[in-house]
């Protein structure tokens, strides 16, 4: 029924209607026989072709040639990230394990995680790997698309512990295949684990941060109301145990954030709805990571990201969030069934638009701080093996979670705000 229901706004034809709209279900009535009348408006909360983003692969295949085309090497962006789709024969293996060879030569670094390349969410399949033995076993072990990413083995810990940041995005289009537009939402989220960060172990505990993993332990919620930490919350901890550094979440790190969000829209626009379907819109989940420079990383974009209030902050912020989506969304399409006095001006929710598709920068890249491509590389025959130095640059973390002093080649973050000393001096990354 759902698709019948997408094929009948793709068509603007009449004789489709929801019967039943319960929370777990929805159910829908397609008529027996065409009917004449004109069909009545409709909006769906999602886009065709949005697989280019929330497919792990596709992501990848989407990043790359957009930054690619831009001369700009992707993976200073987006961890170095490899696709193989027929195991070990495949040529992009033969890629990454030049590339394996190449980082553990030069910094020691071999760490790297397996993951799905298509259908797959929540952390399931997702393997820890730092010899290339265990990954060439993994990607034979059966047919299917896999994805193939350096781990990051230098994040910024909070207490010792890692974390990601989830991040919400609102995609529009207007009628007529009009402007498509990117809201980012102001108020975000830590995801933190349970366990303290060590290269000495592959337990998922220590090494991902998804809910559905992190639920599992028994010390979920031990240390944050449901390992969950707003952006203030944030910036506390960075204030107390990183003061040397002065760094802004707000006014460095959120920008970063932002700029990685427009860059990823702007990559997929092209291959959206691609018949055209009026009233489509979407929010998205975006995961980042931060490394001891304090960089941004984006990780994944979630098409369906989880919404349960399993805490007091997410209970307020992600009703907030949805009902400000469906101002800015349905209540303009609907307005004689939004609420009295439900504001649908941009600025009175906490979204703010970072991206439009008819606007002068429409294609320009947002993340000024992504590298030129290495010397010798050429845009249409790109050497995947060769790029993403800047993502391993940084030094090698301690077993105890705590990071060593930074290498000198690791550059400061994009815009990072400095204390009055000025001098880029950085505390441990784990903190306290």
């Amino acid at each position: 029924p759902v698709k019948a229901f997408h094929n009948a706004m793709a068509t603007k034809t009449a004789g489709v209607q929801v019967v039943s709209n319960e929370e777990p279900r929805l159910q829908m009535k397609a008529a027996k026989k065409p009917r004449a009348e004109l069909a009545p408006p409709r909006m769906y909360n999602h886009f065709e072709g949005s697989h280019t983003l929330t497919n792990k692969a596709d992501l990848r295949e989407t990043m790359v040639s957009f930054y690619l085309r831009h001369g700009r090497d992707p993976f200073s962006v987006v961890p170095m990230t490899f696709v193989v789709r027929t195991g070990t024969g495949d040529p992009e293996f033969g890629l990454w394990r030049r590339a394996y060879d190449g980082i553990a030569d030069s910094t020691g670094q071999r760490m790297w995680l397996v993951k799905p390349g298509d259908k797959a969410n929540r952390g399931n399949g997702i393997r820890i790997y730092d010899a290339a033995e265990d990954v060439a076993a993994r990607v034979d072990s059966k047919e299917r698309c896999w994805v193939i990413q350096k781990y990051m083995e230098s994040p910024l810990l909070v207490h010792r512990r890692k974390f990601d940041i989830r991040s919400y995005c609102l995609v529009t289009q207007e009628p007529g295949g009009g402007a498509v537009r990117a809201f980012f939402y102001r108020e975000a989220y830590l995801r933190t684990t349970s366990a303290e960060y060590s290269t000495r172990t592959k337990d998922r505990m220590v090494h991902l941060n998804n809910d559905a993993v992190q639920k599992k332990g028994d010390d979920y919620g031990k240390f944050e109301a449901a390992n969950k930490l707003s952006l203030q919350e944030f910036q506390r901890y960075l204030d107390e145990h990183h003061a040397r550094d002065g760094f802004s979440v707000q006014g460095a790190l959120v920008p970063q954030m932002r700029s990685l969000m427009a860059d990823t829209i702007r990559a997929a626009r092209e291959q959206w709805n691609p018949r055209g379907i009026d009233g489509c819109f979407q929010v998205f989940g975006f995961d980042f990571m931060v490394d001891t420079s304090f960089r941004a990383w984006l990780i994944e974009v979630n098409n369906n990201p989880c919404l349960e209030l399993c805490n007091a902050y997410l209970s307020y912020l992600i009703p907030r969030m949805l009902d400000e989506a469906l101002q800015l969304t349905l209540d303009r399409g609907f307005p004689q069934g939004a609420a009295s006095g439900s504001p649908t001006a941009l600025s009175a929710t906490g979204w703010e638009e970072v991206y439009c598709s008819t606007g002068p920068a429409a294609d320009e890249v947002s993340c000024d701080w992504a590298a030129p491509l290495p010397e010798g590389e050429v845009p249409g025959y790109p050497d995947y093996a060769n790029m993403g130095r800047s993502f391993v640059a940084l030094a090698p973390v301690g077993s105890r979670g705590g990071a060593r002093k930074r290498s000198r080649c690791a550059k400061r973050a994009p815009g990072q705000v400095m204390g009055e000393a000025g001098d880029g001096a950085n505390a441990p990354a784990g903190g306290g």
